[in-house]
């Protein structure tokens, strides 16, 4: 056994265990889990913020109130692929009555996503997903490394940005769940649970 007395903390140590106990709002303790649905103050309804006199139109305003109907026109730099996905996608705003000259740029950003993902896929489907790459290491021993191809990487990003601006435009499922007219659940014998 070591004989002696325990050090004792130091004060790095001191100081972080403080506050890390503090109970006050300034100078630690535990986060709150940042933003999450529900979190933070609740909104006043527009109406009471009228009668109170603080309603602002920069800042409570209708989005898109003014962002006119009609149909889209597709940017020039999409290639012949680009532009039938984009005409798809106008087809479907429009469909939606939700078409805009103003979505034209958007939509022609996610017809070159999607034009992407079916090349990457498409070069993933002849090369493989991996492939082998040598060096000569010491004493001439050749040492041979599996990597992941390059367009796994690329196609991945690809998909989670065609995904993002599927959500902007509300054409995912979930999108098409809030837009949609008039559609309620029918009520069930377990709705009281």
């Amino acid at each position: 056994m070591i004989s002696g007395a325990i050090p004792g903390p130091t004060p790095l140590v001191k100081h972080f265990c403080a506050r890390s106990n503090s109970k006050g709002k300034k100078g630690g303790g535990m986060a709150s889990g940042g933003s999450r649905p529900g979190a933070g103050r609740k909104r006043k309804a527009p109406e009471l913020k009228v009668v109170q006199g603080t309603f602002r139109d920069d800042r409570d305003g209708k989005v898109n109130d003014d962002v006119p109907l009609g149909p889209m026109i597709a940017p020039l730099h999409l290639s012949e692929i680009a532009r039938g996905h984009f005409e798809t996608i106008a087809n479907i705003l429009a469909e939606q009555k939700r078409s805009s000259p103003h979505y034209a740029e958007h939509v022609g950003l996610l017809a070159v996503r999607l034009e992407q993902i079916a090349m990457y896929q498409a070069v993933l489907d002849i090369e493989g997903c991996t492939y082998r790459s040598e060096k000569k290491g010491e004493g001439g021993l050749i040492q041979v490394m599996i990597k992941a191809h390059p367009a796994v990487a690329m196609l991945s990003e690809a998909l989670r940005h065609a995904q993002s601006l599927l959500g902007d435009l509300m054409l995912n499922p979930s999108a098409a769940l809030k837009i949609a007219s008039g559609h309620k659940q029918e009520a069930g014998d377990f709705d009281d649970f």
